[in-house]
């Protein structure tokens, strides 16, 4: 009998979900440069090292339009990604206009696998579930 507890162990450990990312953006440098942080270092500095890397399509910046139903249909905020420290930063090649919403769209590729993600979230087939995350400078 003591040697299935182990086993259970294992199989408890073994079969539980994977922990959601939870990413934290915050302007720094006097408002002027984006930090995005909650990412494994580990995952960052393997990208970096890609020689395609394109974080744009992984982290977009976008302005917050005044209808926000219009969201979607924003142009992305052109500027410049680098890692330093296991966290991401972002300067944009215009500088951030005060009092103007934005925000970061973080795509999430660990949710809505299962079909009860589907209809919990009224996700459609093939469609990843993203974050926004707004800030203003």
């Amino acid at each position: 009998m003591k040697k299935i507890y182990p086993l259970l162990l294992l199989l408890y450990f073994g079969c539980s979900k994977p922990q959601p990312v939870k990413i934290k953006a915050e302007l720094v440098a006097k408002k002027s440069i984006l930090a995005i942080s909650g990412l494994d270092s580990v995952i960052l500095n393997d990208i970096a090292r890609d020689s395609i890397a394109n974080w744009q399509s992984v982290f977009p910046v976008y302005r917050m339009p005044v209808d926000t139903d219009m969201k979607d249909y924003q142009n992305e905020q052109p500027g410049n990604y680098w890692v330093n420290k296991g966290t991401l930063f972002f300067q944009p090649d215009t500088a951030f206009k005060p009092h103007q919403p934005y925000f970061l769209r973080y795509y999430d590729h660990s949710t809505g696998k299962e079909a009860w993600d589907y209809i919990k979230n009224n996700n459609q087939k093939g469609a990843t579930a993203y974050t926004d995350l707004t800030f203003t400078p």
